[in-house]
């Protein structure tokens, strides 16, 4: 009789531990699915967290750069085509150089210079064209300077342009 009795129990226990099995069998797969969904978030958030602060850090840099006016002054300012043209030939800069200057294309500043009233600016725009007003001709050509040789130890050769195809 004990010989029957522990084949019973064994027989109920083999049955009872694949009836488990194939009830937890789906769980089991989600399980593992969402295992990997939550490895490849936290791949994702890693590489986020990286883009994050870098592009925090190009921001402050951004910032750094842009020339700072108050506001009062920026909105006291009136600028027109007769102003530009006399504070470009008071720096002794060609149009080019006072757009590079002011982060703007030579295209805009002959039509700044050219177009009649008042302009309207962006407010970056405006910033940088009334912090050239307080700066001096020598001032003025070291900070153009300044842009180029940042240019050029970035790997771009003055002059030369990419061949087309």
């Amino acid at each position: 009789m004990p010989k029957l009795a522990e084949v019973l129990r064994a027989e109920i226990i083999r049955i009872s531990r694949r009836e488990a099995r194939i009830a937890t069998t789906g769980i089991r797969e989600a399980k593992i699915k969402l295992t990997k969904t939550v490895a490849d978030l936290k791949r994702k958030i890693v590489k986020l967290q990286g883009e994050n602060k870098w592009l925090v850090a190009a921001e402050k840099k951004r910032l750094a750069q842009k020339p700072q006016v108050a506001p009062e002054a920026s909105k006291k300012a009136r600028l027109t085509s007769k102003g530009i043209r006399r504070l470009r030939k008071r720096l002794g800069l060609s149009q080019a150089a006072f757009a590079k200057l002011l982060g703007a294309s030579t295209q805009t500043v002959h039509m700044w210079e050219t177009k009649d009233g008042a302009l309207r600016l962006r407010d970056s725009t405006l910033a940088a064209v009334l912090s050239a007003r307080a700066m001096g001709a020598r001032e003025v050509k070291r900070k153009l300077a300044e842009t180029e040789t940042k240019k050029t130890r970035r790997g771009v050769v003055k002059g030369k342009r990419a061949k087309r195809r």
